[in-house]
C-alpha cells in the first residue's frame, strides 16, 4: 500500500511538470490549436481530398494538408506579396496559389494593412490593439471564394485566417459552403471580429444556415454534441477558446 501511495504521488509529480512545460511552450510560441488541427487533418482527410487554405501565411498549415492528402486539388490564399512568392515557389506545383484578399464582394481593389513585424496579424483593418507596430498600406484585389473556386470541384475542408475578417469571407462564401458542407477551421474572437463590427450570432447563424454545425477540434474529434448558439456566443465572449471547427450538421 505504502509503495503504492508514493507510486501515484511520483506520477503526479510527472504529470504536473509534464502540464507545465506544455504551457511554458505554448507562451512561447507553440499552439495547442496547431496541434489539434494536424489530428483533425490526419483523422479526417483521405488522400484525394481537395482543401482550401484561406490566410495560408507560410504554409505550415498547408505543407500538413499536402502531407495527409497528397492527390488532392489544393487552394490558398495569401494577399501579401512577399508570403505570396514564397508559397508560389514552395507549393506552386501542387497548389493552386492566390493573391486575394477574400471578402464579400469580387473585384473590388481596397486598403490593407501590413504589420512588417508581425505579419500574421495584416489585414483589411489596423489593428487599434496593436499600438508600436510598423504598418504599412498595400492595396489588394478582393474575391469571393464562390467567384474562385469551381463549381464542380468538391471541397472537403477549409482552413480560415483572416484576422477578424470571418464573417467577410463566409459571406462570399455561402455557395461553397452550403453545396459542399466541408470541415471548416476558423479562429474568432474578441480583438479580431469586432474589429469588423461582426458578431458570434452573425457567424453561428450564416454556418448552421449552409447546414453546418459548430464546435471545437476536441470534442468535434471526440463525437461530442455541437454547441447551441448561446454556448457558442458565450465561448467568443468568455474567451474559453477563439478557434472552432464547423462540420456537416
Amino acid at each position: 500500500m505504502i509503495v503504492d501511495y508514493y507510486i501515484k504521488v511520483a506520477a503526479k509529480k510527472l504529470l504536473y511538470r509534464i502540464h507545465k512545460w506544455s504551457e511554458v511552450v505554448f507562451r512561447l510560441g507553440g499552439d495547442r490549436y496547431d496541434f489539434q488541427t494536424i489530428d483533425l487533418l490526419k483523422a479526417k482527410l483521405k488522400k484525394d481530398s481537395n482543401c482550401i487554405d484561406i490566410g495560408a501565411n507560410a504554409g505550415h498549415i498547408l505543407q500538413e494538408i499536402l502531407k495527409y492528402a497528397p492527390r488532392g486539388k489544393h487552394y490558398a490564399f495569401e494577399p501579401l506579396p512577399h508570403l505570396n512568392k514564397f508559397l508560389k515557389n514552395k507549393f506552386g506545383k501542387k497548389v493552386q496559389v492566390f493573391d486575394y484578399a477574400l471578402s464579400d464582394n469580387s473585384h473590388s481593389s481596397v486598403e490593407f494593412s501590413y504589420y512588417e513585424n508581425r505579419p500574421a496579424v495584416s489585414g483589411f483593418k489596423e489593428r487599434a490593439s496593436l499600438p508600436g507596430y510598423t504598418v504599412k498600406k498595400l492595396t489588394v484585389q478582393t474575391m469571393k471564394l464562390d467567384d474562385v473556386i469551381p463549381a464542380d470541384v468538391e471541397i472537403d475542408l477549409i482552413k480560415i485566417d483572416v484576422e477578424g475578417a470571418e464573417y467577410l469571407v463566409f459571406q462570399g462564401a455561402k455557395e461553397t459552403l452550403i453545396r459542399n458542407k466541408p470541415i471548416v477551421l476558423f479562429e474568432c474572437g474578441p480583438g479580431g471580429a469586432d474589429e469588423y463590427n461582426s458578431t458570434p450570432e452573425q457567424i453561428f447563424d450564416l454556418l448552421t444556415g449552409c447546414g453546418l454545425q459548430v464546435s471545437v477540434i476536441e470534442y468535434y474529434l471526440k463525437g461530442n454534441t455541437a454547441f447551441t448558439r448561446d454556448e457558442f456566443v458565450g465561448q467568443f465572449y468568455k474567451g474559453y477558446n477563439y478557434f472552432f471547427v464547423a462540420y456537416p450538421a
